[in-house]
């Protein structure tokens, strides 16, 4: 990642990035659960919100990427930040269930529109060879603001109030908005050549949805989003029901983003390196391991050692997937194949705690994290089977 051009975007993008993901992970890691509990919420009531914030991501995840690719990445950007910076406010008027929900449907357009549009942005700036390094890096920067969101976040349930977190999310969210102005997008040419697409938003979705090999790798992403779900909505649920209190479970939460945030240019680099595909089944196989063993103990210093490690299989993961469906799409198709890859992605991560919660509701802990972890291993083997032999990319 040599030159300064594609260097220089990388890091002010990843700024912005990481300040806007800090706000929207803070508003619900650990709050959302605690926060809809605190106003009578069921376990299946939690599940439930906790899948309301994705579904804006399966309507236009897709949509917004594809748009971007005839349009140009930087309007469709700037309409995201303006939702990170009005959605925290509406919390503060929050008092009942339907408005909690109804403020998490909003905000949810902010991450649905974008996360696959700045991916592509950074896709489009970096070679196949580098490209798995060079999203891993970006990740790492979305992955500084969820580390930093669950510590400070339990930190000021704990002492303070959910008005102050909110508070600070919106003012930092402002900010983000403010800093998105210095992205340089016109800084000269796209390294990987990326060219707008020249057809309709609709058939460029109709070219990468009818290609397979990106539909077997975007189930991928929204297996591991179900557990990802599973993991957000119900692991501070378990860690309260063992006597934790809020400061405790921010810290467990938060040493799940740590490991992402250090291993994630990592392991896009060994995908580079090594090819994506194995760096996917490992990373499930692992991921399924961790889950099971969650609801199994009861010490803090072995859940965050668990919650390490499923840190480090998502890094696995989701690192080689993006570069993946980039690669098999086509550099004029960056926004709409990351697009399906989000859209996919938001699926899982609404269905996992909602499923989640009904089977923890109707049976236990135990039964809901196992569910999640046999998607996992079924992902797993699926995905070995479906991408067996050459895999033919455009990139």
């Amino acid at each position: 990642m040599s030159d300064p051009r594609a260097r220089r975007f990388l890091i002010i993008l990843g700024v912005v990035a990481a300040l806007a993901i800090f706000t929207s992970t803070m508003s619900k890691n650990p709050a959302l659960p605690l926060l809809a509990a605190s106003i009578g919420a069921s376990d299946a009531q939690v599940g439930l919100i906790s899948a309301i914030s994705p579904i804006p991501g399966i309507l236009v995840s897709s949509l917004a990427g594809a748009y971007s690719d005839r349009k140009g990445r930087s309007k469709v950007i700037t309409l995201s930040l303006l939702i990170f910076a009005s959605a925290p406010f509406f919390y503060l008027f929050v008092t009942d269930l339907w408005q909690l929900a109804a403020v998490r449907f909003y905000h949810g357009f902010a991450t649905a529109i974008f996360m696959p549009v700045a991916m592509a942005a950074v896709a489009d700036r970096y070679p196949s060879s580098l490209r798995g390094q060079a999203l891993g890096t970006y990740s790492s920067f979305t992955m500084a603001g969820r580390f930093i969101a669950p510590f400070l976040g339990g930190a000021l349930i704990f002492y303070a109030s959910f008005g102050s977190l909110y508070l600070l999310c919106g003012i930092t969210a402002i900010v983000a908005l403010a800093l998105s102005l210095l992205v340089p997008w016109d800084d000269g040419d796209t390294i990987a050549k990326a060219k707008k697409f020249s057809g309709s938003m609709l058939s460029a979705l109709k070219e990468v949805v009818q290609e397979r090999k990106i539909m077997v790798t975007s189930s991928m992403e929204g297996v591991q989003y179900f557990a990802m779900g599973a993991f957000e909505a119900f692991l501070p649920l378990y860690a309260r029901s063992l006597g934790f209190n809020a400061l405790d479970i921010g810290a467990i939460m938060g040493v799940q983003v740590v490991s992402m945030l250090l291993f994630k240019p990592l392991m896009g680099r060994i995908s580079d390196q090594k090819g994506r595909v194995p760096m996917i089944v490992i990373g499930l196989i692992l991921g399924a391991v961790a889950m099971f063993l969650m609801p199994l103990t009861s010490n803090i210093l072995l859940l965050a050692i668990l919650s390490i490690a499923f840190g480090l299989t998502v890094a696995m993961v989701t690192a080689s997937t993006s570069a993946l469906v980039t690669e098999i799409a086509g550099s004029s198709a960056h926004g709409s194949a990351i697009g399906v890859l989000s859209s996919v992605m938001d699926i899982g991560h609404s269905v996992g705690p909602l499923i989640t919660g009904i089977v923890v509701g109707a049976i236990s802990f135990l039964a809901g994290f196992g569910l999640a972890a046999a998607l996992l291993v079924v992902g797993a083997a699926v995905f070995a089977l479906e991408m067996r032999g050459p895999i033919r990319t455009k990139a």
